[in-house]
C-alpha cells in the first residue's frame, strides 16, 4: 500500500505538470495567432491592402461610445491602432473584478494606453445596455484613460459581436477572452480572460513594438 505521503507527491506532481500545460497556452509560440478568418475562398492568397481586408471584416457599422459620441466601428476606433478588446453587459455581476484586472492591465504598460494602446470593451447586451445604462456603469467602474465601452443599435452591436466571435445570445455566456490586435500588422493574439495581467500586458507590449 502507498503512503499518505507517497500519494500527496503524486498530486503534487500532477498539480504541476497541469499547472506548466496552463502556462504553455500563453507563452508557447502557437499562442500568437489570427483569431479570425478573413471571409473569401479559402486557400487563396488575399493580395489586398491590410487597410482594406480589415475594414471588410470587421465592419464600419455606427457604434456609441461611454462618452456619447457616435463612431464608425473600424475607422474611428480599430483603423492603424493597438487593441485589447473584449466585452462587457452593465447587469455583469462580475463587473468589479473584471474591471480592476484591465485596470491592473493598463497599470502595466507604462503610460501606453491611451497613446500606442486602445483598450475597448463591446457590449454583449445591447437591448439592455442604453446609453444611459452605460453612463451609469462609468460611474460604477471609471474606465480612464485610453479605453471605450462601447453601445448602439442593436443589429449594429450584434453583428459585431459576431465577427469577433462571441455568438451566444445569452450576455452571460459571452465569451471570456481578450482579443489584442495590431491593425496596421494585421497580428492578434487571443487569451483567456483568466490569463495572468503580466501576460496580457507583455502581449500588447510586443504587439506595439511591430
Amino acid at each position: 500500500m502507498h503512503t499518505q505521503r507517497e500519494k500527496t507527491g503524486r498530486l503534487r506532481s500532477a498539480a504541476g505538470i497541469v499547472l506548466l500545460a496552463f502556462a504553455s497556452l500563453f507563452f508557447s509560440p502557437q499562442a500568437v495567432e489570427c483569431f479570425y478568418k478573413q471571409e473569401g475562398t479559402p486557400g487563396v492568397k488575399d493580395s489586398r491592402p491590410q487597410d482594406e481586408k480589415n475594414r471588410e471584416y470587421f465592419t464600419d457599422r455606427k457604434v456609441v461610445a461611454h462618452d456619447g459620441k457616435e463612431k464608425r466601428f473600424y475607422t474611428d476606433i480599430l483603423k492603424d491602432r493597438v487593441v485589447l478588446i473584449g466585452f462587457f453587459y452593465t447587469n455583469c455581476p462580475t463587473a468589479e473584478p473584471d474591471t480592476a484586472k484591465l485596470m491592473e492591465i493598463r497599470g502595466m504598460l507604462d503610460g501606453d494606453v491611451g497613446n500606442k494602446i486602445l483598450f475597448v470593451s463591446v457590449s454583449a447586451d445591447p437591448e439592455r445596455d442604453t446609453m444611459d445604462a452605460v453612463k451609469e456603469y462609468v460611474k460604477r467602474h471609471d474606465p480612464g484613460k485610453g479605453w471605450l465601452l462601447l453601445t448602439g443599435e442593436k443589429a449594429n452591436i450584434q453583428a459585431i459581436n459576431l465577427k469577433l466571435g462571441n455568438k451566444s445570445p445569452d450576455p452571460e455566456s459571452h465569451i471570456r477572452v481578450y482579443l489584442l490586435g495590431n491593425l496596421r500588422t494585421g497580428r492578434w493574439i487571443r487569451m483567456n480572460q483568466y490569463a495572468p495581467s503580466q501576460s496580457v500586458a507583455e502581449g500588447l507590449r510586443l504587439l506595439a513594438q511591430e
